[in-house]
């Protein structure tokens, strides 16, 4: 049975519960967003200490760079401390990086003057064995500018190569996600502490979801990557630039049979309820609905521009629009027979030839 890491962001009664009890995990928890341009570095001689591990971590981080709209500025070796006036010591870098076996202290939680941990005073000692973890949020960035660093990325003692699902987990608190496991409606442990801010619904498989062997649930320590869900809410904290609504769908409709038309978010799993604060939908122009998805029967044949606005739970607005043409049984008979014909030509070989323009049942 694998020892659960300590992380940034576990209460003290969630870290007090044995290890054989977590759930699955999905996506959610919204503890603020940086920019989508993250510096990191590594405290200390980290790089010349260990390249390998920093090269590790840094092949691991990409996987968030290919699922959403962040990039990481790598600085290699953080700048030198900036003494402030009060005392305290400060990195300069958005993440801040200290591994074991370097020439940095990797004993405790938080080293460095006037460091507050978990909001409160004082440095947290807890993690002594050296390979611990833990990571701040984005929203504790301001109290925490004193410290020498805000992540600790520790060496797995039951593995020499760290898992993958160890720094994206860390990296996640980084980046603004919450423990899956301390939502209030996990089935395992349970009951949770998280009673807003879901990004999607429960998530089993999410790397943010500690692993519970007593519910059967592995969690981080050996699912393989971002989850679905993980990737999700990934991309709902930093979208794409002009943030695209995408609009999911079938767009060809015979006139009088009812649509469905959804916010792409929607589509895949998103937790509506906190997701989106406001929904517009328009038919060439007109306001038709403000419901979470768009339904409609056309009565005339023809072509509509459906058009959505959202206002998301960072008050950010996304806009899309698709084109849906409307035509009546015969002309979707006609168009799905065109179809056919030229699905058979491509299966049938260049010697069954046949000639087609285009006809879109006009």
């Amino acid at each position: 049975m694998k020892i659960p890491l300590l992380f940034t962001g576990l209460l003290a009664l969630v870290a007090l519960l044995p290890v054989a009890q977590p759930a699955h995990a999905g996506l959610f928890g919204m503890q603020g967003v940086r920019s989508n341009s993250v510096s990191v570095c590594f405290v200390g001689n980290a790089v010349t200490a260990r390249p390998a591990r920093v090269a590790q971590i840094r092949q691991y981080i990409a996987h968030f760079e290919r699922t959403a709209n962040i990039r990481f500025v790598y600085w290699g070796t953080c700048p030198s401390s900036i003494p402030q006036p009060n005392g305290n010591d400060w990195f300069d870098g958005d993440i801040r990086i200290v591994i074991p076996n370097t020439d940095v202290n990797a004993l405790g939680m938080v080293p460095g003057q006037g460091c507050p941990m978990f909001g409160g005073a004082g440095n947290y000692n807890g993690d002594n064995d050296g390979w611990g973890s833990w990571s701040n949020f984005p929203n504790d960035l301001a109290p925490h500018r004193p410290c020498l660093y805000n992540m600790k990325l520790g060496d797995d003692p039951w593995n020499s190569t760290p898992y993958l699902n160890h720094t994206l987990h860390e990296f996640g608190h980084a980046l603004g996600l919450a423990h899956e496991h301390q939502r209030t409606n996990a089935t395992c442990p349970g009951p949770g502490t998280i009673a807003n801010g879901w990004l999607t619904g429960y998530d089993i498989d999410s790397v943010m979801h500690y692993a519970f062997s007593a519910c059967g649930v592995q969690g981080n320590y050996a699912l393989t990557g971002l989850s679905a869900l993980d990737s999700l809410s990934v991309r709902m904290l930093y979208p794409e630039d002009g943030r695209p609504a995408q609009i999911v769908g079938t767009t060809l409709v015979a006139v009088g049979s009812p649509i469905l038309l959804q916010f792409g978010w929607r589509h895949d799993g998103a937790y509506m309820p906190f997701v989106a604060n406001s929904m517009q939908w328009r038919i060439n122009g007109s306001l038709h609905s403000t419901a979470v998805d768009f339904q409609h029967a056309f009565a005339v044949a023809g072509d509509y521009t459906v058009a959505l606005t959202v206002v998301d739970f960072l008050n950010r607005t996304h806009t899309g629009q698709t084109l849906v043409r409307v035509r009546t049984p015969q002309q979707i008979q006609a168009l799905t027979e065109a179809t056919n014909a030229i699905h058979q030509h491509l299966l049938l070989g260049p010697e069954w030839s046949i000639f087609y323009d285009g006809f879109d049942g006009n």
